[in-house]
């Protein structure tokens, strides 16, 4: 943390979901900075995926359709919301819905670990201008130049999901590769009237697992990811959830 770099994505991609620019975190610059959580998730408002790590596959599949995104390295994500720019799990005041998961990578956020760019190592960085950083209120990120408890917690859980963002992108690339996941859009007609349409995903053709060699099957089995194809295919049931939280309220008859 000796410097601070500022991370700037590979030309044609855009900055990670949430972040505006992404700096080093660091105890010359940010000594007096402090982590304040109470704000909530408004940040997530208008998120309508979000990424997911192979080891969130088993809780997000009660609670999210998940899905893969288009494109010659799919990724997998939960669907949030059945148009853009809608986060249906989000409230005007910023809280995550009751009794639901929250997905990791928003739980990370400020923080992210990034590749520089020149040396190809890794740091951590951070999203400088977020609400919950500041000078003020919460817990300080550093005491004596020396990261806290609290930020090392950050920094653990960002390593720990960086490593199961990795595996979880390792699994959609053998799917896509195998030939399992397909193109898909779909159409929602909501019973009080409109539509919604999303498209730009992939989904598991189960049909087309039996055609998988054994020895590639007994080699995802090695490798953890039979029950992230399953909670993937489970996930589907989902969909129901979302429709009817997205489902337009009926006029009132007067």
């Amino acid at each position: 943390m000796s410097d601070a770099p500022t991370a700037q994505p590979p030309a044609g991609q855009p900055m990670p979901l949430f972040f505006k620019r992404v700096v080093g975190v660091n105890p010359a610059l940010h000594g007096g900075l402090r982590l304040d959580r109470s704000g909530g998730y408004g940040f997530a408002a208008r998120a309508q995926s979000v990424p997911l790590g192979l080891g969130e596959f088993d809780a997000a599949c009660q609670q999210y359709p998940i899905l893969f995104t288009s494109g010659p390295t799919p990724t997998p994500v939960a669907l949030l919301g059945l148009s853009e720019g809608t986060n249906l799990f989000v409230s005007p005041q910023g809280a995550w819905r009751p009794d639901t998961y929250v997905p990791a990578y928003v739980r990370a956020f400020p923080f992210i670990f990034v590749e520089d760019a020149t040396s190809k190592s890794l740091f951590v960085g951070m999203e400088p201008d977020a609400g919950s950083i500041g000078p003020d209120k919460g817990a300080p990120l550093f005491e004596d130049g020396k990261p806290t408890a609290v930020l090392n917690e950050a920094i653990s859980f960002c390593s720990a999901f960086r490593d199961n963002m990795a595996a979880a992108g390792a699994l959609a690339r053998a799917l896509d590769a195998a030939g399992l996941l397909e193109e898909e859009e779909a159409t929602v007609n909501f019973t009080a009237g409109g539509t919604a349409k999303l498209r730009g995903f992939k989904i598991l053709r189960a049909d087309r697992l039996d055609q998988v060699p054994d020895e590639t099957y007994l080699d995802w089995r090695r490798r953890g990811w039979i029950s992230a194809i399953y909670a993937h295919l489970h996930s589907a049931a989902r969909w129901g959830r979302l429709i009817e939280l997205a489902a337009p309220v009926p006029a009132v008859r007067q």
